[in-house]
């Protein structure tokens, strides 16, 4: 099992739709799922009533497994907010497979979007302060949450006044980055079941984090292991935030940034195929989880997501609730 989820502590981007358009997901009307995609400023709307109709959108916008895995994809900015129970109703194999990935993959892109954003600003103010330059009261306490959320410090023992070092910025600046998404989709879709698990519909629990006397608790609890819990979240994208921030900052996942730190100093971008070698902490099956890991990247071709991008789009939302 992975080790206990540490928390977070970082604002959540808002993943509604701005000025224009937003989706709501009907979870209950006459025993159906209705999907819908409305304008709400009264424009041309799509309603999509079934899973099937989702994939077929998705197709409409060119966003297929076929660009995926092309490589340098646009994504577009879709984002669900939570797991319906039956989302896959009617879909064979490989279309639920194919929707699952395209449905997750914008909001690791999100993620990861962020976590540079983060990194870029951390990256100006070692250089300013490599260069002798004093930082104001703001930066002071961005870069104190930073690292403290990242556990480089510990907010109970330090505060924002107090310097970090050079070596701290270093471990900070190792802990603030991106997860190749094709491994955040491989182990997505192992953890959750292809989000067809009890703790994905749920808990929106898309990566099996552990938590301590909070969440949702497995079936088979092995008392003798303590009270652990499988983590729930408001949103898939919660799920994903933690994920990140998990591999990013807990002692176990050392292995992971140290691979990821060395694909960047040898000007490559971090792959999933290539990082997922330092998970070996993230389950109890350790090197058969690695293995199952990257053989279902392999075998989904799932590799090229790690040059996809965000298309510059406005977000949509996909919102589950009574309709």
């Amino acid at each position: 099992m992975r080790p206990v989820f540490s928390g977070i502590g970082k604002r959540f981007p808002v993943l509604t739709g701005r000025r224009g358009i937003f989706v709501s997901l009907a979870v209950l009307l006459i025993g159906a799922v209705l999907w819908f995609v409305v304008d709400p400023a009264g424009g041309s709307s799509v309603r999509i009533t079934s899973p099937a109709q989702l994939h077929a959108y998705f197709t409409e916008q060119d966003y297929t497994m076929t660009a995926l895995r092309a490589g340098n994809a646009n994504v577009p900015p879709v984002f669900i907010t939570s797991v319906p129970d039956d989302w896959a109703k009617d879909l064979d194999v490989g279309q639920k497979k194919s929707l699952f990935f395209r449905t997750l993959l914008p909001l690791v892109l999100q993620a990861n979007k962020d976590i540079r954003a983060d990194r870029t600003r951390l990256a100006s103010l070692r250089e300013r302060l490599a260069g002798g330059a004093s930082l104001g009261t703001k930066d002071r306490n961005w870069l104190f949450d930073l690292a403290a959320s990242y556990g480089v410090v510990d907010r109970k023992k330090a505060d924002a006044e107090t310097p970090l070092s050079t070596a701290q910025l270093a471990t900070l600046n190792a802990r603030v980055d991106i997860v190749p998404p094709s491994l955040a989709l491989a182990q997505g879709a192992i953890e959750s079941a292809y989000a067809l698990s009890r703790f994905a519909v749920e808990g929106n629990a898309l990566f099996g984090q552990w938590r301590y006397g909070k969440g949702l608790t497995p079936a088979n609890q092995r008392t003798a292991l303590g009270d652990y819990r499988i983590a729930s979240f408001k949103t898939p994208f919660d799920s994903v935030r933690s994920y990140a921030q998990n591999l990013n900052s807990n002692p176990a996942y050392k292995d992971f940034r140290q691979l990821r730190a060395a694909a960047r100093q040898a000007g490559n971008i971090p792959r999933g195929l290539s990082l997922v070698a330092g998970l070996l902490s993230y389950s109890e099956r350790g090197e058969v989880y690695v293995d199952e890991v990257r053989g279902l990247i392999d075998f989904n071709k799932l590799g090229a997501t790690d040059t996809a991008r965000l298309a510059d789009a406005e977000p949509i939302e996909l919102r589950a609730g009574l309709f």
